[in-house]
């Protein structure tokens, strides 16, 4: 008999913001951290003055967004692999096979190349964002009604692909540019430095919508699993699953890409961990790998944080 992993879920994703919470540059430790969060909840329910001082600075306008935003993209990139695989019924399929990332990460180079994030800090993002929009936009209208999960795979492939050669140009075309090379290689690495509630607003909407849509298409993912023959002689639309599908993962990988730059593991390693802790049932699957890939993303961050902090 298998532990309940919902709880279990729970426990390791609040053991890992509190880890996040209390360890890094400051020497503020869990319970000074949690004291401030209280104070901060206080102050917002108009219970007491507004906590100020350098601990109340670092826990909340530092730690707290970054680890909230670290959890939510780790979710989003979980769930958005875990629709990438029931869709193409493939464990080695990864959200990037869209090429969504790979346009959000080409936009993003051409604001380097150029020099567009001088202009704010918000500029990369929404350029990535445009980039992302933009291909998942191509991507539904090259795959109509007929057309199948093969035309659909090639489309993401091609798209990824050429997306990654201009991107290459690009770097190419400015090699006598050091600041270039370094600017878009922090960038494709992924990193959440630097992010605050702002970004946490942003990437709310369209994660929550992603999350919802993949919650919906579960049981659609369930009966794919039969084969798309018996899956369409039970009442499953082949043709509005797939969009539903590829929207939902287009949201879900733009939004986190982004913000936070590329993080590539998280969408192929994470599901197949939620599978093997509880089976491929996509009604428990999806918020267990939401769990996981937020737990991950999180710890894998403080890591990063304590080392180089």
């Amino acid at each position: 008999m298998r532990p309940p992993l919902g709880p279990i879920a729970a426990l390791l994703l609040a053991a890992s913001l509190l880890l996040a919470l209390g360890t890094g540059p400051g020497e503020v430790g869990i319970g000074e951290a949690l004291g401030s969060i209280g104070e901060h909840l206080r102050q917002l329910l108009g219970l007491g003055p507004a906590p100020a001082g350098l601990r109340d600075a670092i826990v909340w306008e530092l730690r707290l967004p970054r680890a909230l935003l670290a959890a939510l993209v780790g979710a989003a990139l979980a769930c958005a692999g875990v629709l990438t695989q029931g869709l193409f019924r493939n464990p080695l399929a990864d959200p990037g096979v869209l090429g969504v990332s790979a346009g959000a990460a080409l936009a993003a180079v051409l604001g380097f190349l150029f020099g567009l994030e001088q202009h704010g800090l918000w500029v990369t993002p929404l350029l990535a964002a445009a980039g992302a929009g933009l291909v998942l936009l191509i991507l539904l209208g090259l795959n109509r009604a007929h057309q199948g999960l093969a035309t659909l795979l090639l489309s993401g492939f091609a798209l990824g692909t050429l997306c990654g050669a201009i991107a290459t140009l690009c770097l190419a075309l400015g090699a006598e540019r050091w600041d270039l090379g370094i600017r878009v290689m922090q960038w494709s690495l992924g990193s959440f430095e630097g992010r605050t509630w702002i970004h946490l607003a942003w990437a709310l909407p369209p994660c929550i919508v992603g999350l919802v849509l993949a919650a919906w298409l579960r049981r659609d993912l369930d009966t794919l699993h039969l084969g798309h023959d018996t899956a369409a002689s039970l009442g499953v639309d082949l043709v509005l699953l797939r969009r539903k599908a590829v929207l939902a993962v287009g949201l879900l990988v733009g939004a986190a890409t982004a913000l936070t730059g590329v993080i590539g593991f998280v969408g192929l390693l994470v599901p197949h961990l939620a599978r093997m802790a509880g089976g491929p049932g996509h009604r428990r699957l999806l918020p267990r790998a939401a769990a996981l890939g937020a737990v991950l993303v999180v710890l894998v961050d403080t890591l990063a944080r304590n080392i180089t902090g």
